[in-house]
């Protein structure tokens, strides 16, 4: 009888051992992904570096990364997550035994660029075995916890990868972090298990370009789409320049602190992303429709983190800013995945790891363009430069704050786009994620139908349809039934309150 019982408990316990195995992948790739931003001024040192030159080390690694999205969600779609998670932890340390050894620029630049490829396949892969293993309703639940673990990376990149610099060097540290990679990838070697919801983890079968195109366009034609691009890019990038790169020079240059207060700093961006993914996911779960609503006002905090550090006056807020600015960009992160859970609400199951990808390209991105922006920022304010002045880091982080900003406007008109949306898809009779409550904002009068506002909160009348409209934001006959699909009852989405 106990036996029955502890193998009942074993395959109970197995849909989380999959995931734990998966997600140990994004906690190498985040660590690979963020040593750099403890060792860039040792990387500066030891190849000879301008500010320019360092930035193009994150620039390459964080464009490859979002280059590979699209291609990594369409061979997930096609090969599954195991062999992806398999082929990108590999890769992720092949390319750090090649950093360990490196002493000129072009291959320092080519080891990185290979790190980005492998870090491109692990996320979206967990993902897919997420929306596999776990049913719907869990699915929030799940991202955040996935990127919870995945802080973990941030947490060995930091005071413990500077210890280990410190006193190992940068030939042996670089080589134990490509060494624990590849043995990591003997754990993917198992064979591959039937998921229990098998929809979500297998396409119809091998794709000829022009279907993987269309599968393309339509995840991106969606209104849903575009507002997890979006939303991405508004909320991820800017933290994510600031913890990979130009957080640690700022912080021990401009500001003057020690390294090891600039690491402890750092580490807020951990502990903040921590708190932010364990309140998320739950909060997420219970009331689908706050995610638009929240996302937009993580990115305005965000916004109002960099206006701080770029306005205050001679450029060096004391302690306690500093820290409430960081902690503002530590929610960055978690909100971000909000993105993520528009892809799978608004998707078909064989388009969820293309949609992902497309919702992933956004935030990497705009790092890549902001970590170029600073890079060449700071070199043409301050010309030569080894070190960088508080008033230089000023006007660099100007840029991050104008395409955040940027990102903010267009996440508010795909997020009344959206709305529009699924109140159209509603009116109509169709089946949609959730219901929304209008409000007197939203753009409802389209022309196809008229929404009479009751006189009570939420309450609403549709009045007969008389004619149909198709304006430059719908999608063609084939794309509308994709969106009719793709909004089924039960999953956990969409209402962007």
């Amino acid at each position: 009888m106990k036996m029955i019982t502890s193998t009942r408990l074993l395959l109970a316990r197995k849909p989380l051992v999959i995931w734990t195995i998966g997600v140990g992948c994004y906690l190498l790739a985040v660590f690979h992904r963020t040593s750099l931003g403890v060792a860039g001024p040792l990387a500066a040192d030891r190849l000879d570096l301008t500010a320019g030159q360092l930035s193009t080390f994150v620039m390459l690694q964080l464009g490859v990364y979002a280059a590979m999205q699209v291609p990594a969600g369409i061979l997930i779609d096609r090969f599954g997550p195991r062999r992806m998670l398999l082929a990108a932890t590999v890769i992720m340390g092949l390319a750090q035994l090649i950093f360990s050894l490196v002493h000129s620029y072009p291959l320092a630049l080519l080891a990185r660029g290979l790190l980005g490829v492998g870090d491109a396949m692990t996320y979206i892969s967990v993902l897919r075995l997420v929306a596999g293993w776990f049913p719907a309703r869990r699915y929030p639940v799940m991202v955040g916890l996935t990127s919870l673990i995945g802080m973990l990376g941030n947490v060995v990149a930091t005071v413990p990868l500077t210890l280990m610099l410190t006193d190992l060097g940068w030939a042996p540290t670089f080589a134990i972090a490509g060494g624990l990679s590849l043995s990591y990838a003997l754990l993917l070697l198992r064979p591959a298990v039937a998921a229990p919801y098998r929809e979500a983890e297998s396409a119809d079968g091998p794709m000829g370009g022009r279907e993987v195109l269309r599968q393309v366009m339509h995840a991106w034609r969606l209104p849903a789409g575009r507002l997890g691009f979006w939303i991405h890019l508004s909320s991820m990038a800017g933290p994510t320049v600031f913890a990979v790169l130009w957080g640690y020079p700022y912080l021990t240059q401009a500001l003057g602190y020690s390294p090891a207060t600039a690491s402890s700093l750092l580490m807020l961006l951990v502990f903040g992303g921590l708190i932010g993914n364990l309140a998320l996911g739950p909060t997420i779960t219970r009331r689908p429709h706050i995610r638009g609503g929240l996302a937009l006002t993580v990115a305005s905090l965000c916004l109002a983190g960099w206006l701080v550090l770029i306005g205050w006056p001679d450029g060096r807020p004391p302690l306690p800013v500093v820290i409430a600015v960081i902690c503002a960009f530590s929610i960055g992160g978690p909100a971000s995945g909000i993105g993520f859970m528009l892809a799978r609400d608004y998707n078909p199951s064989h388009r969820i790891s293309t949609a992902t990808g497309l919702v992933n390209v956004g935030g990497f991105c705009g790092a890549v363009v902001m970590v170029f922006a600073v890079g060449q920022i700071l070199d043409f304010v301050e010309p030569g430069a080894s070190t960088h002045t508080a008033v230089a880091y000023r006007w660099a982080f100007a840029a991050i704050a104008a395409l955040t900003a940027f990102g903010i406007f267009r996440m508010v008109t795909w997020l009344l786009r959206t709305r529009v949306n699924v109140i159209r898809a509603a009116a109509r009779g169709e089946d949609v994620p959730v219901e929304i409550v209008p409000h007197r904002w939203d753009l409802l009068d389209t022309g196809e139908f008229t929404v009479v506002m009751g006189r009570r909160p939420g309450e609403i009348h549709f009045q007969e349809v008389h004619r149909r409209v198709v304006d430059d934001a719908a999608p063609a006959d084939n794309d509308a039934q994709d969106q009719v699909a793709d909004c089924r009852p039960g999953r956990p989405a969409g209402s962007e309150r």
